[in-house]
């Protein structure tokens, strides 16, 4: 699965510089991490393509001194998978068969932005889904090869079946049977293995697991060896595939008590319902027969409501005979072949095979009624119940069984936050429970604002040139309702959308130098990065207030670092160098973030008179993966040096990309590694890290 916070690698081809940033913009404004290179000729072409993996390819028509039909050829030849996206004029002619017969993705008008961000998405999604699925087709083959060498040294017997014949059969089976090789047993009937008197009873039970019931069950039988010798066994049958085809798999134990241990491994034991690990399992199976057969499913999520000050009132003695009545409760609304779970300390799941959504919303509904009119008694105490219950349903598209589960889970938080006391159902829909969410954040902003709820935490920024300054960047954290941590990636945009950054900006500056001034109080030398968005860089008004508070404070003006982001810089060029100016004069330096996004970040850099600056996190993410992303980051580094500026390197979560950093000449590391974020400014910044690697 892709990670979204990875950077697009993107490949330009146009002749206007300005309009080649516009293309980055769309991914930034997208909220995708982005790094792009122009293309500049063939020859340069052949040198990016031969260094790097590119995830996609804009190409404008006016270009001619390097077509985009000369492009896509290259790519072709060179045996790449990117995307190329054609861009023409507004006014150019609207028949492109040719471009899409050289294997351009897409054609769109310049002046269509929307629709050439939606179509750059999609072709990412594709690129991201073709590149997975490559790397499954070997993991399967490489599995393949393990499960065939697990099966043939397995204790147990094992055998695939297809249309009652065997089609294979491991060592232990062929042995148990008292066959010389599989030659013998290869496309003989299961039936013939089973005495006459099971006979009639295998046929039955093997026609209701093909109509899919009795997964995973045991049959207890005689088998019948070659010399028609019987012995007492017990089958296991399950769904499988072999050589890419469905069969069944059977698997023999001749020890009833191994049966019984799977069976009890299986079960949840202060509920006696199926566990988390063995739901997954169905849910797995459900998958396939999905798959194979278009037979959808549904997943209901059951959430006991505030169970936290239920568990606390009654014990945890008590919880668990409430948990067996619920269960009870459950049990006696579901029937098999769909099953009910404990999956985790106070929820449930069931699975409805071959059911549709509305029958699970049907039976989610009975629930809630149920639970809500059951008065549960517990060890002499009442105890009244209600349920969240989110749906979510199962076909042909689903991926694996966390995340159908997680769906179901998400519809259940939905009904939480969106009633406010639960004890209701709710299908499973993303664009509404993320519009409930949006809601939700921009409720919690009001909330915090007006409350003054917002939390400060620092993170150290340490050299590793042996400066023993005491450096930190100031971070903004969110209380929810029930007081949990919000990182300001789930509400800045929000902020954005209600106008309220600046807001929000002026509250981190002024409680920054607040609690900078009680620091340095204390005979401590230390200096602060705090971030701005670009509402308030762009607002006049905001350097003439920080010099008040620094007076103030008492407060030398280069405690303190202002830090703006390379996008918002870029976008806004001349504002960015109008407030750094300010801030200089105030004696308070600058700092560039997310530098190297840009498609020319140099070029922003010259205009802006920072002293410190951040290289983008998705530098320093590529240093393991990728070797020539050290020598990138080396020649970034020195160039920034010979501008005179001091690097910092974020994300640093491992002592491995210390050496890499330090032979870069890095400056400044931050990140997990040396320190998470922390409610106070205590890191010992006189300990001598290994800063030599």
């Amino acid at each position: 699965m892709h990670n979204e916070n990875e950077s697009v690698r993107l490949l330009i081809l146009d002749t206007s510089q300005n309009d080649a940033e516009d293309l980055v913009n769309l991914f930034r404004n997208a909220g995708r991490a982005t790094q792009a290179q122009l293309i500049e000729s063939e020859q340069h072409l052949s040198e990016l393509l031969s260094n790097k993996t590119w995830d996609l390819c804009f190409a404008h028509l006016r270009s001619t001194e390097l077509t985009p039909f000369q492009v896509i050829a290259q790519i072709k030849n060179m045996e790449q998978d990117i995307p190329v996206i054609l861009i023409t004029d507004a006014q150019a002619p609207g028949s492109f068969i040719q471009a899409l017969e050289a294997g351009m993705r897409d054609i769109v008008p310049e002046d269509q932005k929307d629709r050439l961000r939606l179509v750059a998405l999609r072709e990412l999604d594709n690129l991201y889904n073709r590149r997975a699925r490559r790397k499954a087709e070997v993991s399967l083959r490489d599995t393949e090869k393990r499960c065939h060498l697990l099966l043939d040294s397995s204790r147990d017997a094992i055998a695939y079946v297809h249309d009652g014949m065997h089609i294979y059969a491991n060592n232990t089976y062929i042995r148990l049977f008292g066959y010389p090789d599989f030659d013998e047993l290869e496309g003989m009937p299961l039936i013939n293995m089973v005495a006459s008197q099971d006979q009639e009873k295998i046929k039955a039970f093997m026609k209701s697991f093909a109509e899919g019931n009795n997964a995973g069950e045991t049959f207890e039988c005689r088998g019948v060896r070659g010399d028609d010798s019987q012995f007492e066994t017990n089958m296991t049958f399950s769904a499988a595939k072999y050589d890419g085809e469905p069969c069944t798999q059977i698997i023999i134990r001749t020890s009833h008590q191994e049966s019984k241990q799977t069976e009890t491994n299986a079960q949840d034991i202060i509920t006696g319902l199926q566990n988390d690990l063995s739901f997954k399992n169905h849910v797995d199976r459900a998958i396939e027969q999905a798959s194979e057969k278009g037979l959808k499913s549904t997943v209901l999520y059951i959430q006991l409501d505030d169970f936290i000050p239920i568990k606390n009132r009654i014990g945890g003695a008590s919880t668990n005979l409430l948990l067996g009545d619920v269960a009870k409760t459950l049990q006696g609304l579901v029937v098999a072949p769909n099953l009910v779970a404990r999956i985790d300390d106070f929820s449930f799941a069931i699975l409805l095979l071959g059911q549709e959504s509305d029958i699970g919303i049907e039976l989610g509904e009975k629930i809630c009624e149920s639970v809500e009119k059951n008065h549960f008694n517990v060890s002499g105490k009442a105890v009244n119940l209600t349920v969240s219950i989110g749906v979510s349903i199962l076909n042909e598209n689903t991926a694996n069984p966390s995340d159908i589960i997680q769906k179901a889970r998400e519809a259940a938080a939905f009904v939480k936050t969106h009633t406010g006391k639960g004890n209701a159902v709710q299908l499973h829909s993303s664009e509404e429970q993320e519009a409930a969410h949006n809601e939700q954040v921009a409720n919690l902003l009001e909330r915090a604002l007006a409350k003054q709820l917002f939390r400060l935490v620092f993170q150290p920024v340490v050299s590793l040139r042996g400066d023993t300054g005491e450096h930190y960047e100031i971070m903004l954290r969110m209380p929810d309702e029930d007081g949990k941590e919000i990182s300001p990636n789930e509400f800045l945009q929000t902020a954005a959308d209600k106008g309220i950054t600046k807001e929000i900006d002026n509250w981190v500056i002024d409680q920054s130098i607040r609690k900078l001034g009680d620091h340095l109080a204390k005979g401590h030398k230390t200096h602060l990065f705090i971030n701005i968005t670009k509402e308030t860089m762009l607002d006049s008004s905001v350097l003439p207030k920080v010099g008040q508070m620094l007076n103030q404070a008492r407060l030398p003006g280069d405690s303190v670092i202002f830090q703006i982001s390379e996008t918002d810089a870029t976008a806004h060029l001349k504002e960015a160098k109008e407030f750094i100016k300010g801030a200089n004069e105030l004696r308070c330096k600058a700092a560039l973030t997310h530098f190297g996004r840009a498609l020319n970040p140099f070029n922003t850099l010259k205009h802006l008179p920072v002293s410190y600056v951040k290289i983008d996190g998705s530098f320093i993410d590529e240093l393991p993966k990728d070797d020539d992303a050290k020598e990138d980051l080396k020649t970034l580094v020195s160039s920034l040096h010979t501008q005179g500026k001091l690097t910092i390197a974020p994300m640093v979560d491992a002592a491995s990309l210390l050496p890499t950093l330090w032979q870069a000449g890095i400056n400044y590391i931050q990140g997990y590694y040396i320190q998470q974020p922390s409610q106070s400014m205590d890191y010992d910044f006189s300990t001598e890290d290994d800063d030599e690697g």
